[in-house]
């Protein structure tokens, strides 16, 4: 949520050394530079990003073809790793992000109305730059891989299906190393991406022709990247664990959401579970054995569960599978052991279907506040483990339309998750 949510800078010293010989008549010897480090983007880093993007969908079915384009945001984490020689860097980098892209169709010749969506969006890339010092501009491209869905209305009802698929991504950018305030040393992105995704198959209904759906996308995406070298303030005392700076990592857990969904006249409410992974980033600061800072985390999940609309005997399948956070956290380092409190906000993202036809009945996207305690493990320098709890729920009721009601919707949950992070330092 995040939200989410989700590095290097080497300072340049050269101090010139002056002799000068007293018993000697007035004669100076040249200065003496002591030798200059070279800046270097070579190692890990981990950040995150905001993006607006331009999407252009074609739909087609029957011989009949539709195009539109749709403006959208989106967020997520990134993490890599870059390869210096001289003044080239390669590397890699892989990223997670939730998208908000979609069209509405109307029907036309043999192509019925429909909307298509695209749900999130995951890229794997290589990546080629130039050290100018405090700026490296850079090309990239791999794979991009996405989930999308097509969603078609039958009366007051709707039909739809989910599709993955991967397709190939191609960008530049810069990365631009400065002093933030607050936030410390960082890295500033922006970069330009084109996503091409290949078409697609929708099979709605096993009654009805099937929609191809194809999309593309023009990208613009500004980062927040820290690496291991980019630390900013810490606290001159020295502990056991150094938990300053920032760190990044891979995480998993179970989940349960309580949703209940409400008409002017009556409610139901339903319960999901399952699991989820993904990733996190964020930024300590120690001020001796207090740690405060800043953390966001992007997850897939898949948390089902079963129902009724509210006002009628009809049954709904409810799937959680989106989520980001992005929160707050303090707390009191032991050494190895830092127990942590953490508050903050979450953002996720649901499907509804019949229960019976499979058929789509809507999506929701949920805002929530969030809070948890945990605690992080030093399980050696630089590699921590976590074990923590989180509470969420819903800021307002979001307004849902099943079956041609009008309805609103919150939801609670309540998540366990394990972590292991990389540090920066």
């Amino acid at each position: 949520m995040i939200q989410s949510v989700k590095l290097g800078l080497a300072f340049l010293v050269a101090a010139p050394a002056f002799a000068i010989a007293a018993d000697l008549p007035a004669r100076t010897a040249p200065p003496v530079f002591a030798s200059i480090p070279v800046a270097t983007w070579e190692g890990f880093y981990a950040g995150t990003f905001i993006s607006g993007s331009r999407t252009q969908f074609d739909s087609s079915s029957q011989g009949t073809s539709l195009g539109a384009s749709r403006n959208s945001h989106g967020a997520g984490v990134l993490a890599g790793y870059n390869f210096q020689s001289g003044r080239y860097v390669f590397g890699v980098e892989g990223d997670l992000s939730q998208n908000y892209g979609k069209a509405r169709f109307a029907g036309f010749g043999g192509l019925v109305a429909h909307e298509a969506q695209v749900l999130h969006t995951a890229h794997l890339r290589g990546r080629f730059g130039y050290d100018m010092g405090a700026f490296l501009p850079f090309v990239a491209g791999g794979l991009a891989y996405h989930e999308s869905s097509v969603s078609v209305p039958v009366g007051i009802d709707a039909l739809g299906a989910n599709r993955t698929g991967a397709g190939w991504t191609l960008g530049a950018g810069v990365d631009w190393r400065v002093p933030l305030p607050i936030l410390g040393e960082a890295i500033l992105r922006a970069e330009y991406l084109y996503d091409h995704l290949p078409s697609r198959d929708y099979s709605y209904d096993p009654a009805l022709a099937s929609i191809g759906v194809k999309s593309s996308s023009h990208q613009i995406r500004g980062a927040l990247i820290y690496t291991p070298s980019l630390r900013g303030w810490r606290s001159p005392q020295v502990e056991a664990a150094d938990w300053s700076g920032a760190y990044a990592g891979l995480l998993a857990g179970y989940g349960k959401d309580r949703v209940r969904t409400s008409t002017v006249a009556s409610s139901t409410s339903l319960d999901a579970d399952g699991g989820f992974g993904g990733l996190y980033a964020g930024r300590n600061f120690a001020f001796g054995n207090i740690i405060a800072g800043w953390e966001g985390a992007a997850m897939l999940s898949s948390l089902k569960g079963d129902g009724v609309v509210p006002g009628t005997a009809d049954a709904q399948r409810y799937r959680d599978y989106f989520s980001t956070d992005v929160r707050a956290r303090a707390g009191y380092a032991f050494g190895r052991f830092l127990p942590f409190v953490a508050a903050g906000a979450a953002f996720g993202r649901s499907e509804q279907s019949d229960a019976v036809t499979l058929s789509h009945r809507g999506k929701v996207s949920t805002s929530a506040w969030t809070i948890g305690a945990g605690v992080d493990y030093m399980l050696m320098e630089r590699v921590s483990a976590r074990i923590e709890y989180l509470h969420q729920k819903s800021w307002k009721n979001e307004d849902v339309d099943f079956n041609g009601v009008p309805m609103s919707q919150s939801r609670s949950a309540d998540t366990v998750r394990a972590g292991l992070a990389w540090h920066f330092h």
